[in-house]
Order: C-alpha cells, then structure tokens, then sequence
C-alpha cells in the first residue's frame, strides 16, 4: 500500500464526518501537520485555522481541504494535501503545501487567505473528480479548465389547504402538485454543458391527510459559462439568493500541468473547490482531476480511487510544481 493511500486511511480513521472547525477536522489538522513536519517543512497556522507547511519562499501553493461532509469518502479534498505533502518529498522545490480549512460549507479557509491578502504566485490543486467522466473514457487523470458557477435561490408556489379525503380532486389547489411540474421543469431546462437541481422541498401544513396548501422549492443551476448561467437562470425562471460567476484556470500553472500531461482529456468542474476561490482572486490557477471510480460517486463512503491512479496524479503533480519552480 503506497504512503498516500495509508495516510488517507489514517484520516478517515479519525472519521468520516469531519465538519469544518470540529474537533475532528482539528485532529485531522494536528496529523497532516506533524506529516509536513517529517517532509522537511516548516509548519504555520494562521488566524482561520488554515494548516501551512513550507518550505524556502513557499511562493508556489499546492493543497486542498481537509474537512468532509457527513458521511463523506476518504478522498475529496484529503488527497490533495497528502498528495501535496508527498510532492513536497519527491523534489526540493520552494513550495507551500496548504490544509485549508472547512471548504465543504463555502471555502471559509480560503476565502480568509483571499480577504486577508494572503496569496501565492501560483496554486496548483489535485483533487478527485467527484464526477464519472473519466471514469467513463477510461483515462485516469484530466485537466479543469474552469470551474462552474452556481445560482441556488427558493420558488414558492401557493395552494390551498384542504381534507384530503372529502376534496374532490378537480376541486383542489395542491401546491405540490405545482412543485412536482416545476421540478421536471427545472430537469428539463438543463443542457449539454449545464446541470439544474431541485434538491430540496418543503411542504405546509406537511401532514398525510392534507392537501399541500404551500410548497417550496429549492433550486440550484451550475454552468462553466457566465451566459449560460444567465440563460438557465432565466429559463428556470428563479431569482438566485446565492450566486457565483464561473472561474477558469490559467496562467503559468495552467500552462505547466498541460505541459505535464499532453494530451490528457480537459474538463469543466461542476463543483466549487478552494482553487476556484484563489483563481477568482487573481491567482494563476492549476487544477489536476484524478478519475473517481464506482461511477465517478462522491460525498459517500464508496468514493473510491485507485492507488495507480493516485500514483500517476503525485508524480505529475511533483513535475508541475518543478516546472512552475524553474
């Protein structure tokens, strides 16, 4: 079993739920640092909690997150700051390896670096595609050209509540029934580089024997362009409550990993990384997918890479950061 692979497995000992400033992410914190401490780094924690282990000028950033949502795998985010850390063994370059802080719930770590005025020459994130892309060509790495935007808001739709059993049916108002049509609405306003969701329904008063006389939906829509993020928005027909612009990759990095990996496939991310928040920051920005197996499942504990995979995605990470160092 490789370095990498033994040392996600001793995360994910200390849980699968690593909720971003709870004690486990702590713990989790406390082992990556002790790791970059045997890597010959010198280790720092700033005000957001975020873990930094460096070494020289520490100018170029390599790293991920280590907090997970409930239940999550041993790989999302994990990977990437091991993955960084053995980077940092196979070479002598200047680099920072970063352990940011709780990503899952909106990249608080990151987002402290940006608003701090804490930035790096050059970012480069390894992380597991989270999506069955890859999986499905049979390639085992591809390169993130840009990572979605995101626009998540509420649509209401009014009814009338009623008896369930002495209202005849073409007698209702059934507000759920209006959320179920607008849910395949929302499905079908989707395109080839788009995604739509309805994740979430509440239902009032939400007892069995009445019809539903309010519901609400939330919506989110996920595009790798600014157009058509706009454009799904409208059609949707929903006003965001929460809303980010779609971020591409580029700069030295960029040019660097594609340097690295000719040929391999290239990809939109569809979803947010802290990469996303540094690109959006003015950062030149690298981001190496590696494949997902068990068809690409993420946020489960059956997210699964392989260690070949992860072999091929270190070394390639490792060469990436020597180039950038030249």
């Amino acid at each position: 079993m490789s370095t990498v692979v033994s040392r996600l497995d001793e995360l994910y000992a200390i849980g699968a739920t690593r909720i971003g400033y709870s004690v486990e992410e702590d713990a989790a914190h406390e082992l990556a640092a002790g790791w970059m401490r045997a890597a010959g780094l010198e280790v720092s924690v700033d005000a957001a909690g975020n873990t930094y282990g460096t070494r020289g000028d520490g100018r170029i950033w390599t790293g991920s997150h280590l907090d997970s949502v409930p239940g999550g795998g041993r790989f999302d985010g994990a990977l990437g700051v091991v993955a960084g850390i053995e980077a940092a063994l196979r070479s002598d370059v200047p680099l920072t390896v970063v352990a940011f802080r709780d990503e899952e719930r909106g990249c608080a770590g990151s987002r402290a670096c940006v608003a701090a005025g804490t930035l790096p020459a050059a970012f480069v994130e390894l992380h597991i595609e989270q999506g069955p892309v890859l999986d499905r060509l049979d390639v085992p790495l591809g390169i993130v050209t840009a990572i979605a935007g995101q626009a998540r808001g509420e649509v209401v739709f009014a009814g009338r509540a009623d008896h369930a059993g002495t209202t005849p049916m073409d007698a209702r108002d059934d507000a759920l029934a209006k959320a179920a049509a607008f849910v395949l609405h929302v499905q079908a306003s989707a395109g080839p580089y788009t995604v739509a969701t309805v994740g979430q329904l509440e239902v009032e008063p939400g007892a069995g024997n009445v019809v539903p006389g309010r519901a609400v939906a939330t919506v989110e829509a996920r595009a790798a362009r600014l157009d058509d993020l706009d454009d799904l928005i409208q059609t949707i027909g929903f006003t965001p409550h929460y809303r980010t612009v779609p971020v591409a990759m580029g700069g030295e990095p960029f040019t660097a990993l594609r340097a690295e990996l000719p040929g391999v496939p290239e990809l939109v991310s569809g979803a947010g990384h802290d990469a996303g928040i540094l690109a959006a920051a003015g950062v030149p920005t690298a981001m190496l997918f590696v494949r997902s197996r068990n068809g690409g499942i993420s946020h489960s504990r059956d997210e699964l890479s392989s260690a070949e995979d992860i072999e091929l995605a270190v070394a390639a990470l490792a060469r990436t950061l020597a180039r950038i160092a030249r």
